[in-house]
């Protein structure tokens, strides 16, 4: 069993020390429960700052990257860290990065599908590779919010090995509804875990609708829902992706010769 822990909070734009500080806080309520892992939501140190993206992600990177290091070694937990805005040679990546318990850097993941509505086409650069890493053993995959609208990021990644996939998000209110239904949509078709991790709170007329769901393999959601900051502990099950997948055998079913896909 993993016990996991999502954290859903009011991400302040352009103000990194404040949300270090909020993340902190929300440490505090799990000691006692130890989870395994910790999973943040999506730009949850900047939030979607345009103007000053760059300068503030310039300054802050180094800080908040050590303190991802940083909690990770000192509550002894896997930090799955959201996504930031990170530089490198001179270009902005909406990146995440996991640490395991030693804060050791396990994966980083740029996001491939940038959302033209939100402006992150005109700021970042797309990201070009899978991201998969082992947490406790267990097998995992990450994506970034938009990227849940593209089965075949999630079915590349479930037959590289998945069984636990992470979406970290900033995920509109007025979709919350989509949220919902494309999280158990990739948990149902790749047969694994699907953690989705969203912010609540406002920015400007935006309103985020929170929900952060655990989703097992059959589609259950089996935590998770509320729209206002909270830590969301769950406990999954991994062997329960091998049953699933023996039971209804979807992967040795395929027909990708018929596809035109591999």
């Amino acid at each position: 069993m993993l016990k996991v822990a999502l954290f859903q909070f009011d991400v302040k734009l352009g103000d990194p020390e404040a949300n270090r500080q909020r993340v902190k806080a929300l440490l505090e309520r799990t000691k006692g429960k130890n989870p395994d892992i910790v999973i943040l939501p999506e730009m949850w140190d900047t939030s979607y700052d345009i103007k000053n993206l760059r300068e503030i992600a310039s300054n802050e990177n180094p800080k908040t990257l050590k303190f991802l290091m940083d909690i990770a070694s000192h509550y002894n937990v896997n930090v799955v860290g959201g996504s930031i805005p990170f530089i490198d040679k001179g270009k902005i990546y909406n990146t995440s990065f996991v640490f395991n318990r030693m804060g050791k850097l396990l994966g980083v993941y740029r996001k491939i599908h940038l959302f033209g509505l939100m402006g992150e086409d005109r700021v970042f650069e797309r990201g070009s590779d899978l991201c998969l890493f082992e947490l406790e053993g267990v097998k995992c995959g990450l994506t970034i919010c938009y990227d849940l609208r593209f089965p075949e990021l999630f079915r590349s990644l479930a037959l590289k090995g998945a069984e636990v996939i992470f979406v970290p998000a900033q995920w509109p209110l007025a979709r919350i509804n989509h949220w919902k239904i494309l999280l158990q949509a990739r948990a149902i078709e790749n047969q694994c875990y699907v953690i989705g991790v969203n912010r609540c709170g406002q920015e400007g007329d935006l309103v985020f609708g929170g929900s952060s769901l655990v989703i097992d393999p059959w589609g259950d959601i089996i935590a998770g829902g509320s729209d206002i900051e909270t830590v969301i502990f769950a406990e999954i099950n991994v062997d329960k992706v091998k049953e699933v997948r023996e039971m209804i055998p979807v992967f040795k079913d395929r027909a990708p010769e018929v596809y035109g896909l591999s």
